[in-house]
């Protein structure tokens, strides 16, 4: 081979670089025809750029198909090859020459040399599909490369030639199964057209590829799916029907449920021979003895109290009471006092009278028979005979209509008040085995004796009032058992010791009323314990020690009074921590010291009460700050200095008493907006000057009393007193 067909060989052919070149003199020449074979390409690629895209795929075809069919051809003439190509190259620059009618002759009749496409897809492993394809878009690229020139042609064809023989035989095989590897594409009209790959319509043609891949994956699970689903219904449809397990009981909770007194009711019942009518009982007359005592009665028996008056025991009990007077014993009786309970049926104590009146004639079908029994024993004991008001008690109407008894909508007793009555006795135990009882008041009588513990196991007991009787003992430590217990009001009775710390256990206590009772030491800590107290109320007792700095915990507190004891020490800070105290009392509770500023912090406060104490130092000008006051009591304390002046700020101030201090200086203008005053108490002071003219107006409006010292010419102390200016002038000379 010529050094051309080399040069021209390395051009087109990327295998040819592996061969060596035998000579390198025409280097400048072939790279002028590799130049020039560039540009005929470059003319035929702008072309195949206006055409569509399926054109340009059919060209890339046949140029893999041209590619593998000059590799095995054989040529026998080599310098007849060489002169062909020379001619190519001087006749390059003669578009439309004669030369192109020759090239065109010597295409014709080399097409029969290549083989068909479809063979050649066959062998380099492409789809048939395309075959036909390209047969179209040849014809339409035919068209096109006639607008080409005949140089162009003439020469990529002597070029392709020329590179084909520099290989040999077996050369050419390997290089075409190497080539059918790639996707190049083939031209069967010009199969002398240079290679190429179009990366952009393989990448299009992959995209397709894997968009029909994934549509047939979407298609396969969706029919699998759709199997599974017949086959589960299938199998739902004709399984055995088996005996399912017993579901495993989830545990329960009690519903979150108020208790009120409404929802109670007694969990038995208690049959006592209903509609059995027995023999009646006559009216009590306890005026005189023998008024009844020989009188025969007929259809009725005489009275039980009569005959417990009259000879201290039952004689006289018909037979039809006796019986069920004992079956009376039998079942309700053991509600009160246990099993194994038994009574002689002559015996004048109130358990037996009670058991009577409940067997006679028809008084055991009008209510519940356990609330009859406690009621009727109540009465015995209270001495009911002499009661002012007894509106129904003792008759055969329901419990619930008896003076001073209420009962729930299910007519159990859940309230019992035997207030301002002619009631006196000991307290009935048998009334705390109503169990429904949420309200106990039997207040302003002579009740006697001492609390029974029984009461504080109530399980529904909120309010016990026992205040205004003559009680007796001590509060029971069982009181912390009362776990609903609201209110205790035990004021006003004879009732002596200490408090038990166990009344801190009452959380939901909100009033304690303890005053004028013989209660001593000292008032426990555990009183801080009382979260929800809103109303404390120590006074007239016994009490000594040091106020319980714990109480400033309970900042639910409004009202505290502890008056009247025998504590000493002064106001722990932590009272200031009172946000809702309204009321602080502790005059003549022994409590001094010096006022803890921390006082100015109680804004809602209404009533300051610390007279007759051991209180010194100046009054704090913080407590001007107590805005909400209408009440303040000062009186006979230690307290010096001048007056403050933001006492004026004090708008509410209605009583103000100061009498008996070490009070100097003069009387500041600034209580001349003290508008609300109507009663000011200032004698027993070291106070002089003038009484401010707005004080003296105060006069006209609201201010009733206005009590000052008279002046003292040899102490020079006092004021002036006229008659516009001031009520009353203590005189100071006596």
């Amino acid at each position: 081979m010529n050094n051309n067909e080399s040069s021209n060989t390395n051009q087109f052919d990327p295998y040819a670089a592996d061969e060596p070149v035998k000579n390198e003199n025409n280097e400048n020449e072939n790279n002028v025809n590799e130049n020039e074979s560039l540009l005929a390409m470059n003319d035929s690629g702008s072309r195949l750029d206006t055409s569509e895209n399926g054109s340009r795929r059919s060209m890339n075809e046949s140029k893999s198909l041209l590619s593998a069919k000059d590799n095995n051809e054989d040529f026998e003439d080599e310098h007849s090859e060489d002169g062909s190509k020379k001619k190519n190259i001087d006749d390059r620059n003669s578009y439309g020459s004669d030369n192109y009618s020759d090239d065109s002759k010597k295409k014709d009749g080399d097409e029969d040399s290549y083989d068909s496409y479809d063979e050649y897809a066959k062998r380099s492993g492409k789809d048939d599909y395309d075959s036909e394809d390209s047969k179209e878009r040849n014809s339409n690229y035919s068209d096109d490369r006639s607008d080409s020139g005949s140089d162009s042609r003439s020469d990529s064809r002597s070029d392709s030639r020329s590179d084909s023989r520099s290989y040999s035989g077996s050369d050419s095989r390997s290089d075409d199964r190497e080539r059918t590897q790639h996707d190049y594409y083939y031209d069967e009209e010009y199969p002398e057209e240079e290679f190429y790959h179009d990366e952009e319509d393989e990448e299009d043609r992959r995209k397709r590829t894997r968009l029909r891949r994934a549509w047939i994956c979407c298609i396969v699970l969706l029919c699998c799916l759709l199997i599974f689903i017949i086959i589960l219904i299938i199998y739902l449809l004709t399984r055995p029907q088996e005996q399912a397990p017993p579901p495993t009981m989830r545990p329960t909770y009690a519903p979150r449920v108020i208790e009120t007194d409404d929802d109670f009711i007694f969990d038995d019942d208690i049959i006592l021979a209903p509609g059995v009518i027995t023999t009646p009982m006559a009216d009590a007359n306890r005026d005189n003895c023998e008024v009844t005592e020989n009188i025969e009665f007929i259809g009725e028996y005489r009275n039980v109290v009569d005959q417990c008056e009259c000879g201290q025991e039952v004689t006289d009990l018909p037979f039809d009471v006796r019986e069920m007077r004992d079956l009376i014993i039998e079942r309700v009786a053991p509600k009160f006092y246990g099993e194994n309970f038994t009574i002689p049926w002559t015996s004048c104590l109130p358990a037996n009278l009670a058991a009577i009146w409940l067997a006679t004639a028809d008084n055991r079908d009008a209510g519940e028979a356990r609330q009859r029994y406690a009621g009727a024993v109540a009465y015995y004991q209270l001495n009911g005979t002499v009661w002012d008001y007894m509106d129904g008690w003792m008759t055969h109407l329901n419990e619930c209509l008896w003076m001073g008894i209420q009962c729930n909508n299910k007519r159990m007793i859940n309230s019992l008040a035997l207030d301002t009555n002619n009631i006196y006795g000991p307290f009935p135990t048998e009334l705390s085995k109503l169990l429904g009882l949420a309200t106990l008041g039997i207040t302003r009588v002579h009740l006697t004796g001492t609390i029974p513990t029984e009461i504080f196991t109530m399980p529904k007991l909120r309010e016990l009032r026992l205040y205004a009787n003559r009680m007796t003992g001590t509060i029971p430590t069982e009181v912390g058992l009362a776990s609903k217990l609201e209110s205790l009001q035990l004021e006003t009775n004879f009732f002596s010791g200490t408090i038990p710390s166990e009344i801190g256990g009452i959380s939901l206590l909100t009033d304690l009323n303890l005053g004028f009772n013989d209660f001593r030491k000292t008032i426990p800590t555990e009183i801080g314990l009382l979260r929800k107290l809103k109303n404390i109320r120590f006074n007239n007792n016994h009490f000594s020690g040091r106020l319980p700095s714990e109480i400033g915990r309970i900042d639910s507190l409004e009202y505290f009074i502890a008056t009247d004891n025998l504590m000493y020490g002064s106001i722990p800070s932590y009272f200031g921590l009172l946000w809702n105290l309204k009321d602080f009392r502790i005059s003549g509770s022994g409590v001094g010291g010096f006022l803890p500023t921390e006082l100015a912090l109680l804004s809602n406060l209404e009533r300051l009460d610390i007279a007759d104490n051991n209180f010194k130092g100046t009054l704090m000008t913080e407590i001007g700050q107590l805005t909400s006051l209408f009440k303040m009591s000062l009186n006979d304390c230690d307290f010096k200095g001048p007056l403050p002046t933001e006492l004026g700020y004090l708008w509410n101030m209605t009583r103000l008493q100061m009498k008996n201090n070490d009070f100097t200086g003069t009387i500041p203008r600034q209580y001349g907006r003290l508008v609300e005053l109507e009663q000011w108490t200032l004698e027993g002071n070291q106070l002089t000057g003038e009484i401010p003219l707005e004080l003296c107006d105060l006069l006209t409006e609201k201010l009733g009393q206005f009590v000052v010292d008279c002046f003292d010419e040899r102490r020079q102390i006092g004021f002036d007193c006229e008659p516009n200016c001031c009520t009353l002038c203590r005189d100071l000379s006596r």
